[in-house]
């Protein structure tokens, strides 16, 4: 099976485009979005799908103006429409990691273009080899079962479907696949940078454990991956149904769930029930650590009535003698 045929199979078992669909491809010049254009281009019409381009430039690096203009001749010796737009100098700057303030950057331009052209799904790039690397962060960081889920072939964004044709695919199959067709990209020199995290665990971690401990490293991680999103869609489903069945009451600033079955529930549960009442306020689950959990878990067995917890984002949970209440604000 070729790579074409194989990027057509992940999409047809997923599910990742309808036929009549409009898809938005996010391209950046490098090799992954590369092969995406080329791939898509080539299965549009077995698929039933119409395709653009948007290619962010965050004017990181001095030839991030010769990427646009690399993106803006392969859309037009392709004949798709593109649109592209460019960060201000500094808009970047973040109290947090630039990696994450870029990818955060580029997801809003990409779903402000996907509303304004109608388009029901974006396509992005991510191979097995950033769901390998994506799994390993989030090891190394400390995660649960969500986090192990790494990157999902599809998931809906404030409304759209993000999907990730390639996530089958391996880095070097790309590779092949651009120099077979002698399909020129870009290379982004930062990508060689160890100072990123991200980079550390692809040129030094991920070589070492294939080289010494074993050789499909990157597959076994992707499989692991994906055992853990059936896994953790199911503990999702019946968790849904728990919060379901003890809430109390929920408004735009507070949400009550009967204490006395949501201590009943296992351990597992709870802590999902929770995830989802933290999720349901707050918008996310940003800056919500295991430490979190385990203050609230407290807070649910062994505090007393009147106790309180502050979570990140304004958020606090009081614990009364037969609800437990999340409120949002002062």
């Amino acid at each position: 099976m070729n790579i074409v045929e194989k990027v057509k199979a992940t999409i047809d078992r997923y599910h990742l485009v309808r036929k009549g669909d409009r898809v938005l491809m996010g391209v950046s010049g490098g090799p992954d979005s590369v092969a995406l254009l080329h791939i898509l281009l080539r299965l549009r019409y077995d698929l039933g799908i119409s395709l653009s381009v948007a290619h962010l430039n965050h004017q990181l690096r001095e030839s991030s103006f010769q990427d646009e203009r690399f993106v803006r001749k392969l859309c037009d010796q392709s004949q798709l429409a593109l649109s592209a737009a460019s960060l201000k100098k500094g808009e970047l700057k973040s109290h947090g990691s630039l990696e994450e303030a870029a990818r955060e950057k580029r997801l809003q331009f990409f779903l402000r273009v996907a509303r304004r052209q109608n388009a029901r799904a974006i396509a992005l790039g991510h191979t097995q080899d950033d769901l390998a690397e994506t799994v390993l962060m989030r090891l190394i960081r400390g995660t649960g079962l969500m986090g192990l889920r790494g990157i999902l072939p599809e998931r809906n964004i404030r409304g759209f479907r993000v999907i990730r044709p390639l996530l089958e695919i391996s880095r070097k199959e790309i590779e092949s696949f651009l120099k077979k067709e002698k399909i020129k990209f870009r290379l982004d020199p930062t990508n060689r940078s160890t100072k990123f995290f991200r980079n550390k665990i692809r040129l030094r971690l991920l070589p070492t454990l294939e080289k010494e401990y074993h050789k499909n490293i990157k597959q076994v991680l992707a499989g692991l991956s994906q055992i853990l999103a059936s896994d953790y869609d199911y503990l999702e489903t019946e968790a849904q149904n728990s919060l379901v069945k003890i809430l109390r009451r929920c408004n735009g600033r507070s949400l009550a769930l009967r204490l006395r079955p949501l201590k009943t529930l296992p351990v597992a549960l709870e802590r999902m029930v929770i995830r989802l009442a933290i999720e349901q306020l707050k918008g996310n689950m940003n800056q919500i650590q295991l430490s979190h959990f385990k203050e609230l878990e407290a807070l649910i067995h062994d505090r007393p009535e009147g106790s309180i917890v502050h979570l990140p984002a304004r958020v606090s949970v009081i614990k009364k003698s037969d609800a437990l209440i999340f409120a949002r604000g002062e």
